[in-house]
């Protein structure tokens, strides 16, 4: 367990994923899937509004009423984004997504990136209003550049507001740069901002698979190609070790200091215990794979740019 920045809570060191997972199994196999990551002991789950996938927090909320564990046994992330704010409000939407979720609070709620015509004070006192109002313990944001999310820390500093704990950042041995660059190294040494590691076995293409049939993250910076070309160095950094490349590549992310958990997506049981695996690799040969993997990055990676949010939803739904 480690602490999500300078807060109380702490969270597993791997946690479960929803964005395109629950949606493509039955309810029966996604309650089994999240009754096994707790028997791994994994205590951290992340869930959010999804436009193409709107029923993923409604999914959520009868299998946690029929699993192994309690809410109270669990810490629950939830995001919020900017559909249509300002006009409908974060605490509106949040509301919103409790009521789905059928919980009366939430542990971590994610605030989007701003746009480039947002007022970030203003965005940030609306996020702390998400944590004095008792609907979150902490907020954190979701790919904020490092000025951004230092901006929202020191204002919130100035204004005896909670401060940003947690940002959520891909994060690989080949997307390294972003967060093991010098910005983001010194806004997280100043602020104690801990990141919640993402997109780390890239969509699965890190495990071997070069063409995942499910639709997988961003490519920002347009550099998965290049990513492809990478994956046969990084089997063989891990065969030197004896060990999958999915393992290898979990170790060099939870093996950060800076990363307080890794968000991983998974529908099969052998995929969470392959993850933890590779936990147990980051416990015990950490510094051998870092050393490994420090040359295998691809140094275009970018945070996630500002980009349109009113997009239509897909033609199987309506708002």
């Amino acid at each position: 367990m480690r602490n999500i920045g300078k807060s109380d809570i702490a969270v597993s060191e791997l946690s479960l994923g929803s964005w395109h997972t629950y949606s493509r199994l039955s309810f029966e196999a996604n309650v089994s899937l999240i009754n096994h990551a707790y028997s791994r002991g994994i205590r951290f789950f992340d869930v959010a509004y999804y436009r193409d996938k709107p029923h993923t927090e409604v999914l959520f909320g009868r299998m946690l009423q029929e699993a192994d564990f309690s809410r109270d046994d669990i810490v629950i992330a939830e995001k919020v984004w900017y559909f249509d704010y300002p006009e409908r409000s974060l605490t509106a939407q949040l509301d919103a997504s409790m009521r789905r979720l059928a919980v009366d609070d939430v542990d971590v709620i994610i605030v989007e990136h701003p746009r480039a015509e947002m007022d970030v004070e203003q965005l940030t006192r609306d996020a702390a209003e998400l944590v004095t109002s008792g609907r979150a313990r902490v907020w954190g944001g979701l790919n904020w550049r490092p000025e951004l999310i230092r901006r929202a820390h020191d204002y919130c500093v100035a204004e005896g507001l909670p401060t940003p704990e947690m940002v959520q950042l891909k994060y690989s041995v080949v997307r390294q740069n972003v967060v093991d660059g010098a910005d983001y190294q010194s806004v997280l040494a100043d602020t104690g901002i801990t990141v919640h590691a993402s997109d780390s076995l890239e969509g699965g293409i890190l495990t071997g698979n070069l063409s995942p049939s499910r639709h997988i993250g961003l490519d920002i910076g347009g550099i998965r190609e290049d990513i492809k070309a990478r994956v046969p160095a990084i089997e063989e950094a891990a065969a030197s070790l004896g060990v999958t490349a999915a393992e290898f590549s979990i170790a060099f992310a939870v093996g950060s200091p800076n990363v307080c958990s890794l968000l991983f997506g998974a529908t099969r049981p052998e995929q969470i215990d392959s993850n933890v695996r590779g936990l147990e690799l980051a416990q015990t040969r950490g510094d051998e794979v870092r050393a490994l993997a420090r040359e295998l990055g691809v140094d275009k990676h970018e945070i996630d740019p500002p980009y349109g949010h009113d997009v239509p939803l897909t033609a199987d739904f309506i708002a």
